[in-house]
């Protein structure tokens, strides 16, 4: 935990400062102490992450946190430069220079690559065990000094209102938390005037009769048996999946049904066919296991929806970016709306 992050830290229930004791530091890090609100209540910090966890609700994420120490994500740079950024941001440009909260890191890779694009301060906010695996397998923290992590839930973010002037960022997560609207309203509170929120959400479109049907009598029915199943079947299901998915014909069919979801894979300069079918395998796997995983929150929103959400966030649509291409169908890959206050 870095001296940056102290003073902006909050008690996640009231919003009241907290009071560092019993700091143990390495170099200029805190790696051990607690934090102390208001009312006596106290927050540990272990292994140098400030530990912030509602009780039962991490049971809630256990599986995101096998899935990411599982399968990771680092191989997905191309999907996030080619997806997420260029059709939400334009290029790396826009996390330059500026502190950028990454609420639901999961596995960290998103983070790292933020840092790598010259972040001035990433704040990574991950619920699940991910937190003491996969991130300290991707983040070295004696290489990237103005990196912290904290474990909580991201629907009630331990930072001040108004704390963070750059961008808060929260993509495709917050359809996984127990309330979209109370998610979103509580990631905006931490932008500062001239910050930014960005976040999507998946969608829902069960319109007209073959989509009603893969959706209803397909999709649902399927994941409601899977996520009841151990870790170990879901991901037997997901590579079965992927490795169907890798037969002309019957790939694009799996996928249209909704028995999985390989997403885009973005073809890289110089790459051979053995190397991308094994990026559509990765691909096809790790989505299906988030598709069927064992979350127990997995909300998906109409248009309308998330249109009445930005307008309680914020009235004046010209500080929304990507407002028309975001409801554009079909949707560009990848996109995000960026509510600015």
């Amino acid at each position: 935990m870095t001296p940056l992050l102290l003073p902006i830290l909050a008690d996640p229930r009231t919003g009241g400062k907290l009071v560092l004791e019993d700091a143990v530091y390495e170099s200029e890090a805190i790696v051990a102490g607690r934090l102390v609100a208001e009312d006596g209540a106290a927050y540990p910090i272990v292994r140098g992450i400030p530990r912030f966890l509602p009780p039962g609700l991490a049971a809630s994420v256990k599986s995101f946190g096998d899935e990411w120490n599982y399968f990771n994500f680092t191989d997905f740079k191309p999907q996030w430069l080619s997806h997420t950024v260029r059709n939400t941001f334009g290029s790396t440009d826009a996390f330059r220079d500026k502190i950028v909260v990454d609420a639901g890191g999961g596995s960290g890779a998103q983070s790292l690559w933020i840092l790598e694009s010259g972040a001035r301060h990433v704040i990574m906010l991950e619920l699940s065990h991910s937190v003491d695996d996969v991130v300290q397998r991707n983040i070295d923290s004696r290489r990237w000094r103005n990196f912290d992590l904290i474990q909580c839930s991201i629907d009630t973010p331990p930072l001040a209102p108004r704390s963070i002037d750059g961008i808060v960022m929260c993509h495709n997560v917050i359809q996984h938390t127990p309330s979209v609207e109370r998610t979103a309203r509580a990631l905006f509170d931490l932008v500062k005037p001239g910050g930014e929120f960005v976040f999507n959400c998946y969608a829902k479109n069960d319109v007209g009769v073959l989509r009603w049907v893969r959706w209803h009598l397909i999709y649902v029915p399927l994941r409601e048996v899977l996520r009841r199943m151990p870790f170990r079947v879901i991901v037997a299901y997901a590579r079965l999946m992927a490795y169907l998915n890798l037969i002309p014909g019957l790939g694009l069919m799996l996928n249209k049904l909704l028995l999985c979801a390989q997403g885009d894979v973005p073809f890289v300069p110089g790459e051979g066919t053995f190397d991308r079918w094994r990026r559509r395998f990765k691909a096809c796997s790790l989505n299906t296991m988030d598709a069927f995983g064992s979350h127990a929150f997995q909300h998906h929103k109409t248009d309308g929806e998330i249109q009445a959400l930005v307008r309680d966030l914020q009235p004046d649509v010209a500080k929304v970016g990507n407002f028309d291409d975001y409801f554009r169908r079909p949707q560009p890959i990848g996109i995000a709306l960026r509510v600015f206050k």
